[in-house]
């Protein structure tokens, strides 16, 4: 990675660079002001660990790259998953209209689908993109000094809508059938409650501004010199990441609950329908929609952010302290370390890997952020994996399908995949070009 060479404004900065210079087999100048002990080549010092000259990282600019807006995101999934729903009601439905003989002239019994389920199914699907459309419409028409105003009492308004409708819906299903199927169609909202608790707008919406840090639902990094703020910045960061992860498994479950798991269960008990085959798309169905949102919740924009946090944070590893026989300093939680520096902490010695470390050492927490984000390529790489691995399955089970149904479900869902599989692509082409001069420079400081 490219360094820009910062110091601390210190006034034993010379002696102890001095004196850390002469302990890594450089050469060294004796000099009599040193305020720290000094080491040979088999003693261990103990240094002021705010006197290290601490080299900080330069970020790669990422280039502009366009990202799809809120309301192009939602009707996606909303379109996903809406098709995925009506093939699974084909899978579930069909007729042999074909057959010269068959009676029936349709491609399906539509007389045995139940419409109070459908409408509901369509009401818990649809709800982020008419919630996003209304605030698209009150951000173009609505005074700048009652948007606030108004988007509360949309958001009110339509959660009452949605409230009354999927009351009707459910009544209206619990009179033909009973109060297992109100379980059924309840669990995910329960579920909800578990995992965000009485939090509306993350119900309406997908991303949301969590962290004050946050403009349009992308976090800022701030370049601070300060290990304090460094870690502050960090933990904000995770807890955007893990409720951006939660949305995109709630959002996928939920999707695949609605559209693909419901129908069958609540199903007459007497309809005979092929369960490999809308196992498999439910399957499908979850796997496609997740890989959707999480290209949707992460966008390589969004990863560089994490990327230089943790450039700034950087690693700690373990050493043998027996077989050290390297200077250390004692680890301050104001310090900020340099690489290859080795520190003194807990009765333990941890030698920092990054560029410029101001973790704590032995916290799991920063070690696997470091971890995660210091090479984010390698994040698209395992999507554009698991994507292509699916698309391959995909195209395989459509060679061996020999009925129509079954060909057009695989079908559609493997054109969202291509979808899918393009952005990842995009992202991660991009991303190991710009990426590529920064790995070269890390690889020389490890060199050196």
């Amino acid at each position: 990675m490219t360094i820009t060479s910062r110091k601390y404004q210190r006034t034993n900065f010379v002696t102890t660079s001095n004196t850390l210079q002469g302990s890594y087999g450089g050469s060294s100048t004796n000099n009599d002001t040193n305020n720290g002990p000094t080491t040979g080549s088999g003693g261990t010092g103990e240094e002021n660990a705010d006197s290290l000259y601490t080299p900080f990282p330069k970020h790669v600019p990422y280039p502009n790259v366009d990202h799809s807006s809120e309301l192009l995101n939602e009707f996606i999934i909303f379109f996903f998953t809406i098709i995925a729903c009506m093939t699974q009601f084909v899978h579930l439905y069909r007729t042999i209209w074909w057959l010269p003989n068959s009676y029936n002239r349709k491609s399906m019994n539509f007389y045995l689908i139940d419409w109070d389920l459908a409408i509901f199914i369509d009401i818990m699907v649809s709800r982020r993109l008419l919630y996003c459309c209304i605030l698209k419409f009150i951000d173009a028409n609505c005074p700048e000094l009652y948007v606030g105003l108004c988007k509360k009492v949309a958001k009110y308004t339509f959660l009452t809508f949605m409230v009354v409708s999927s009351i009707f819906c459910g009544t209206q299903i619990y009179q033909k059938t009973s109060y297992f199927h109100l379980l059924v169609l309840c669990y995910p909202l329960v579920l909800y409650l578990v995992i965000f608790g009485i939090n509306l707008e993350q119900f309406l919406r997908t991303i949301v501004d969590t962290e004050p840090n946050c403009i349009n639902g992308m976090p800022l990094h701030s370049c601070s010199s300060n290990a304090g703020s460094i870690r502050t910045e960090v933990e904000a960061l995770k807890a955007d990441l893990n409720n951006r992860f939660k949305q995109a498994i709630f959002t996928s479950l939920l999707n695949a609950y609605y559209a693909g798991l419901v129908p069958c269960v609540l199903a007459s008990k007497h309809l005979y329908y092929n369960k490999f085959w809308t196992t498999q798309h439910l399957v499908c169905m979850f796997i496609g929609g997740f890989t959707m949102c999480i290209t949707y919740c992460f966008p390589m924009r969004y990863c560089d952010v994490f990327h230089r946090a943790a450039l700034h944070l950087g690693q700690w590893n373990r050493v043998n302290s027996r077989t050290t026989n390297f200077p250390t300093v004692t680890w301050s939680k104001t310090g900020i370390f340099p690489y290859g520096t080795y520190v003194r902490h807990l009765g333990e010695v941890y030698r920092a890997v990054g560029s410029c470390t101001s973790a704590i050492p032995a916290n799991n927490s920063h070690y696997r952020f470091f971890a995660i984000f210091r090479n984010p390529i390698i994040i698209y790489l395992v999507l554009f994996v698991v994507q292509m691995f699916m698309i391959v399955v995909q195209l395989a089970m459509l060679v061996m399908s020999r009925e129509w149904q079954n060909g057009l479900s695989i079908g559609f869902v493997l054109l969202t995949n291509f979808f899918t599989l393009f952005r990842i692509a995009r992202d991660y082409f991009i991303a190991r070009r710009v990426y590529a001069s920064e790995m070269l420079s890390h690889s020389k400081l490890k060199a050196q």
